[in-house]
């Protein structure tokens, strides 16, 4: 007499699935650095978002199994190597390269519609009334969250955590950039150099930078958990009970994603009486000590190379984000895999 085999949940993982979710965890944190790409396509295009999102389910619930801890540590251990060999180099590209920057991340934001829209039901009132909350919910992130001209990051602990966990949710959602809901919340360029500053500080030995940086790394890592957490349960049952609204709520979060994206401003040095992550600034040798990543934007008047470059740009990432979109297969032709586990 044969013995049943064990569940799926017990089993193990093959050589390929293994493959599939180191490289789609690779791809996830390359595409949690730019914004515009989107973490949850990533999976899609690795063919692991199912397998992820089950095995996020999975602990949310309680329930431990060798598969899926497997799962999340071939995933993101490999995210969070990406993440940090190469934050730096994103960081400062966003810094001193705003224009060019933005330009490119609208393209890849736009390229990530299609794969949304092949995903959505029959569009009906559902699917519509989800698309305009959701280009509502984007409206009031890029102009109701306070002055455009204030500084790149604020950096407090609770605007730090609230940046995290909104950044931890979009990750796992197909189509939203977790980096540009970090772009919007004014974190991204705070974030992603204080992690280079931390990788730094390791390897100088550094401990005291090291802990500096960690008042801004700890909070965000905690947050992007509770998100993942909390998003990678919801979303199975968002998308088993409400797919149409749910589905026309993410695409208009990805649509009015463009919303926080105008290009054509530049970061300038605080000047003698403004304020900087709430501190006023009461001399020119207080406003010089100020990190080039906390300085407030202000808007400029593009050139006609400029205006024709980010049309260029941003034709250039449609193409790059529409292409890794169809390397979704069956997982990206049908996100509600994702709720099946």
């Amino acid at each position: 007499m044969t013995s049943a085999p064990p569940p799926e949940s017990d089993t193990r993982l093959g050589p390929a699935a293994s493959i599939r979710c180191i490289f789609g965890g690779v791809l996830m944190g390359l595409a949690n650095l730019v914004p515009g790409i989107s973490g949850g396509t990533m999976l899609l295009a690795a063919g692991i978002y199912a397998l992820l999102v089950g095995a996020i389910s999975d602990l949310a619930a309680f329930r431990v199994t060798r598969r899926s801890l497997v799962v999340l540590v071939l995933v993101v251990v490999p995210a969070l190597l990406a993440i940090v060999l190469f934050s730096g180099v994103a960081g400062r590209f966003v810094l001193e390269q705003r224009w060019v920057a933005f330009s490119l991340f609208i393209g890849l934001t736009l390229g990530g519609v299609p794969v949304l829209m092949r995903s959505l039901p029959p569009v009906g009132f559902l699917t519509v009334v989800g698309c305009v909350a959701g280009l509502v919910a984007m409206a009031f992130l890029a102009f109701g969250m306070g002055d455009p001209g204030a500084p790149e990051g604020g950096g407090s602990i609770t605007g730090l955590l609230v940046a995290g966990f909104a950044a931890g949710a979009a990750m796992l959602l197909p189509g939203l950039s977790g980096s540009y809901v970090l772009l919007v919340l004014g974190e991204y360029v705070v974030i992603l150099t204080t992690i280079d500053e931390a990788r730094a500080a390791v390897s100088a030995r550094d401990w005291a930078a090291l802990v500096a940086a960690g008042w801004t790394v700890l909070p965000v890592a905690l947050g992007v958990v509770l998100g993942i957490g909390t998003v990678g349960v919801v979303v199975r049952w968002l998308l088993k009970h409400a797919r149409a609204l749910t589905m026309g709520f993410l695409l208009g979060l990805l649509v009015g994603a463009v919303f926080g994206l105008w290009p054509f401003r530049m970061p300038v040095p605080p000047q003698v009486g403004t304020i900087v992550r709430g501190d006023l600034i009461e001399s020119v040798e207080q406003a010089e000590a100020v990190k080039a990543k906390y300085w407030p934007t202000v808007g400029f008047t593009p050139t006609a190379s400029q205006i024709g470059g980010a049309a260029a740009l941003i034709l250039v990432g449609v193409m790059i984000s529409g292409s890794i979109g169809l390397l979704g297969g069956r997982d990206a032709d049908d996100p509600e895999e994702g709720v099946r586990g």
